[in-house]
């Protein structure tokens, strides 16, 4: 007996440590989802990408042998290397460039991350909604068929009429039904869920809201909006680049150099020297620069737009949140009640309520436990988009 006891507890605290809770379930999905190891991969390839290009061009080496006539003149040669470049500037602008492209990449990949991540948690708030249906449905469905029961009593009794009957079957056959879809439901999203999982099972899974989810202050999100927000970051970066972009075209507008060394035979004399050269953008066209300017006023402007319509979004938002808080929290004190339905039955049995009477309570308690779900679940539905902005 000792033994079969151990055993058991051991079962239990095994069960309890394989269970995954909600956070553990987004670091796996985090780790584990296709889409967010094929952005780690393109922006691993993209800042190797942002270090090319910004060094001189390579030199070039030129080796020519020229057969004389007549043949008193003799063969000649020639011989010689050539390095161009840029003023130094030039090079540091250029990189700073490619390195804020890289960065709007980076925030690029984070709003995606983050468009996953509360996909996933979407998903996982289905699951614990529909898995709060289940569980009343079932209840409700052991009713029904308790129900069904009681009314052929009655009607074999001569009680109860048939159409009293049929109606108390009709019940039992829609909250069947409800039941089953609800059931099909769950086993579409728990797949869905596992493929956000990179296929990985989750029989594990707990299913339970997160109690540690607090509704964030509205002035200290929108105070942190430009800096969290990577549709604002990004907007910043391109600030950023078109000012860099100013300085980089005014530079390409100046002068390029050429240093190298050359060697000359001919008439059996050798000759040896430096090469110097400049190329003078004569005909440069000086609109480059004037483009980056305008640029640089574009993104000023389209930083502040979207800084007013992501505050707007914000706040709409994060009223919206505190609505479905508010709602679900007042239903939640009428839903803890879970003899509802239990007590009606009870009535119906002792003859204090009608039967039509008891549908009616049924539904109304249905109606209201699945108004109580909803509101629950699109509150969390909507304070994980919240959270996308934080």
């Amino acid at each position: 007996m000792k033994k079969l006891v151990y055993i058991f507890l051991l079962l239990t605290v095994s069960s309890a440590l394989f269970s995954q809770s909600f956070d553990d379930l987004m670091q796996s999905i985090e780790q584990n989802n296709p889409r967010l190891q094929t952005l780690q991969k393109w922006l691993e390839a993209e800042e190797v990408y942002s270090k090319t290009g910004v060094y001189p061009n390579n030199p070039t080496v030129s080796y020519n042998y020229l057969f004389g006539n007549p043949d008193n003149i003799g063969d000649q040669k020639e011989f010689e290397i050539i390095q161009s470049f840029q003023l130094p500037g030039y090079y540091t602008s250029k990189a700073d460039l490619q390195k804020l492209g890289f960065q709007q990449k980076q925030a690029l990949a984070e709003k995606e991350k983050r468009d996953i991540m509360h996909a996933a948690r979407t998903l996982y708030f289905n699951l614990v909604w529909l898995q709060k249906r289940v569980e009343f449905l079932e209840k409700r469905n052991s009713e029904a068929a308790t129900l069904v029961t009681l009314m052929k009593e009655g009607l074999d009794g001569g009680e109860v009429s048939k159409p009293a009957y049929d109606k108390a079957r009709i019940y039992a056959i829609r909250v069947k039904n409800q039941w089953q879809q609800t059931m099909s439901e769950l086993s579409i999203y728990t797949e869905q869920l596992k493929q956000q999982n990179g296929g990985l099972g989750i029989d594990n899974q707990e299913y339970k809201y997160p109690v540690d989810w607090a509704l964030p202050q509205l002035d200290s999100l929108l105070l942190n909006l430009a800096d969290t927000n990577p549709d604002l970051v990004m907007a910043q970066l391109k600030l950023h680049e078109a000012e860099t972009n100013i300085k980089n075209s005014r530079m390409e507008s100046w002068p390029s150099f050429e240093l190298g060394y050359k060697s000359e035979t001919i008439l059996n004399q050798k000759l040896q020297g430096i090469h110097a050269g400049l190329s003078i953008p004569l005909w440069q066209n000086k609109n480059a620069v004037k483009y980056a300017k305008l640029q640089t006023e574009w993104s000023m402007v389209n930083l502040n737009q979207q800084e007013s319509e992501y505050k707007t979004k914000a706040s709409t938002l994060y009223s919206e949140v505190v609505t479905l808080k508010n709602s679900y929290e007042e239903m939640k004190v009428i839903m803890d009640e879970q003899q509802l339905s239990e007590s009606n039955l009870e009535l119906l049995k002792s003859g204090q309520i009608s039967f039509s009477e008891y549908l009616v309570d049924a539904d109304l308690i249905w109606d209201s436990q699945s108004q109580y779900l909803s509101y629950e679940h699109d509150y969390f539905k909507c304070l994980s988009q919240l959270k996308m902005m934080e």
